[in-house]
């Protein structure tokens, strides 16, 4: 059996509105609930100008797989945040812009961003690690739902072929 963690994500961004069943429906597959006491999602949870915050118990690896490779595809930034697990792995927060490649922070388990010996000297001055301690602070823009008619909207072909 795999190591397992509990895991909480931020989603949000510009998603086409026919999207978003795919989304929850990712989501849900992971286990993602509204709270920890196990509420499901559905499509009117995604709402203009929010963010959407799930929380599952005992994921893989402490990762949203499914919700975060869909996040990835589409573009849509968010923040996990992981438990650790004993022997295995420690917490983590992992943020994604809406751009490749995400980035990792190892965190406390009260979610604090630490910073190693070692990547402190790779830094190489104290802007640097300032940044990088700025970066760590990343929150998901609230969500935009795009009308699939408008040109700006990314479409959501990989969903629905």
């Amino acid at each position: 059996m795999a190591d397992r963690a509990s895991a909480s994500i931020i989603i949000g961004g510009v998603i086409p509105r026919s999207c978003i069943p795919d989304l929850i429906a990712a989501i849900d597959r992971d286990g993602g609930r509204a709270d920890w006491e196990g509420e499901a999602f559905d499509d009117a949870s995604i709402r203009d100008g929010e963010t959407l915050e799930a929380f599952a118990c005992e994921l893989s690896g402490g990762i949203f797989q499914e919700a975060e490779s869909f996040c990835e595809q589409h573009a849509l930034p968010f923040v996990r945040s992981s438990a650790s697990c004993a022997g295995a792995f420690g917490p983590e927060r992992v943020i994604f812009t809406g751009e490749m490649p995400t980035a990792q922070y190892d965190t406390t388990e009260l979610d604090e961003v630490v910073l190693t010996q070692s990547g402190y000297r790779s830094l190489g001055s104290l802007e640097a690690v300032e940044s990088w301690f700025s970066s760590a602070k990343f929150t998901p823009p609230p969500f935009v739902i795009a009308e699939d008619s408008e040109p700006s909207a990314p479409g959501c072909e990989a969903c629905h072929g």
